[in-house]
């Protein structure tokens, strides 16, 4: 079976998801879990349909063939992932809240 979190760059679950269940806990520590739960379950979910988001039309080429999907419980944070060859899985890059500027973040945080 194929495991999502092996294909995770480092920086989603150290940097990204870190951060987001930091900035909601202060407010309610159970709710940033249940986000935190949800964003992975997605992880899982992308992992056997990755052509399931839609295309990301990025500024940059680096980011060219990024796909974009909201979590459905949580549509203000989105997962964006690359599909492995032949569709076998995904990559997942970055996971943000929506208000941020994608294209911003993704220039300063390189990941491939």
């Amino acid at each position: 079976m194929f495991d999502p979190l092996q294909h995770m760059h480092p920086d989603v679950g150290e940097v990204d998801l870190v951060g987001i269940a930091e900035h909601i806990a202060m407010d309610d520590p159970k709710a940033a879990k249940r986000v935190v739960s949800a964003i992975r379950d997605m992880f899982i979910l992308l992992a056997d349909h990755p052509l399931l988001g839609t295309d990301y039309h990025p500024l940059r080429r680096s980011l060219q063939g990024v796909r974009m999907i909201t979590v459905p419980e949580y549509p203000n944070h989105l997962i964006y992932y690359r599909p492995l060859p032949e569709n076998v899985g995904v990559r997942i890059l970055y996971v943000i809240h929506g208000a941020r500027d994608a294209v911003a973040f993704a220039k300063e945080n390189h990941r491939q």
